[in-house]
């Protein structure tokens, strides 16, 4: 795991801080986008769904407090690349249920469905 963890490096903490913030945003815009198309916006859909953003960026910086407090220097980092996959994977079925074909991608999140 430290193996992967090293090559997932960021160039600088300022795109480890703004890479998961931008995947959220990403999520929230395909995730709006989705709804529109489907014609199922809900208002309370979306103000849960912006409180869970919320929490993972406290979660962010609970993972920089508890780095630099106990000089765990791979805490945050791991914290970061996990939310940037748990969102990418959110925008990959927000595309699925948008209609978008993905090929490979989409045959991803087909088998995750049927579990």
């Amino acid at each position: 795991m430290e193996e992967i963890i090293k090559t997932l490096t960021f160039s600088n903490i300022i795109w480890q801080i703004i890479t998961p913030l931008i995947f959220s945003g990403l999520d929230i815009a395909t995730g709006f986008i989705q709804a529109v198309i489907n014609k199922n916006v809900d208002s309370k859909v979306m103000r849960e769904g912006l409180l869970h953003k919320l929490l993972l960026i406290l979660a962010i910086i609970i993972g920089y407090v508890i780095q630099y407090a106990f000089n765990l220097n791979f805490i945050a980092q791991v914290i970061t690349i996990y939310i940037c996959a748990m969102e990418f994977m959110s925008i990959l079925e927000n595309f699925k249920k948008a209609g978008l074909d993905l090929g490979k991608l989409g045959d991803i999140l087909k088998d995750k469905e049927e579990k």
